[in-house]
């Protein structure tokens, strides 16, 4: 990867613990008849992307992130940049075929790729079922709530996928883990806590960003504890923005 990642960043979520689960049934899996891929998908914001860089450090994956302009060709030189190709060159196909050979030489090193929605409609998403089919290693795509959806349209990759794992917002406990490791040193009064879960719909992203608030709020007046009133009230949350329709005349 392009940066080095920090495992001990994670907090303990559910989404995080879900996801090493499936890493570790992919890579244990001991019956060569089964498919090797895997989908974890949900809303943007849901804490996919930590979920697989923990899990990516864990077990040495290779991880690759997709984009609005990723194709075919962009696709298979970050696969095999991140397997260790200094300088990827030749067809799409020849660069398949070294990327299967390097895969087979570690079977269990998953290959991970990130918002794969950005390719899930598109023809060359099969790439990633041969490579699967060919190394045998496990590859997991990760995306948004519709990639189970876009993946029905391919249905050589969709009947190969043994594991579809969804992600799942967070709740009193996940929201108690992110608080500890945002706001040291803070309590955060039930209400507060309670409001920011309903006004966030259990966005992780969103719920950090509140808890960013809090930690800056508590360093400036030195509070220890933090409830609704003494964060500005319910006003002050971020959460879900209320768009009013605009009339025109």
């Amino acid at each position: 990867m392009t940066e080095p990642m920090n495992v001990n960043r994670a907090a303990p979520l559910k989404n995080v613990a879900a996801f090493s689960t499936l890493l570790a049934r992919m890579v244990g899996r001991n019956d060569p008849d089964l498919p090797g891929l895997a989908v974890f998908f949900g809303p943007s914001g849901w804490g996919k992307t930590k979920s697989a860089i923990y899990g990516a450090n864990r077990y040495r994956a290779t991880y690759v992130e997709c984009g609005q302009f990723t194709s075919a060709r962009s696709l298979m030189k970050q696969v095999l940049m991140e397997l260790g190709e200094a300088r990827p060159r030749g067809s799409i196909e020849e660069m398949k075929a070294q990327a299967i050979m390097l895969m087979v030489a570690n079977p269990n090193r998953p290959l991970i790729v990130d918002e794969a929605h950005f390719i899930a409609t598109k023809r060359f998403v099969d790439l990633l079922r041969e490579l699967s089919d060919k190394s045998g290693a496990p590859v997991v795509l990760i995306g948004e709530e519709q990639l189970p959806q876009h993946l029905e349209q391919f249905e050589r990759v969709h009947n190969r996928v043994l594991e579809w794992l969804p992600a799942v917002p967070c709740d009193a406990e996940d929201f108690s883990h992110l608080a500890a490791a945002r706001c040291r040193g803070v309590r955060i009064a039930a209400d507060l806590a309670a409001a920011i879960l309903e006004r966030t719909e259990g966005n992780t992203r969103r719920i950090v960003v509140n808890l960013a608030k809090i930690a800056d709020l508590a360093q400036v007046t030195g509070a220890t504890t933090m409830d609704i009133a003494g964060f500005g009230g319910v006003a002050a949350i971020v959460g879900r923005p209320a768009l009013t329709p605009r009339r025109y005349k």
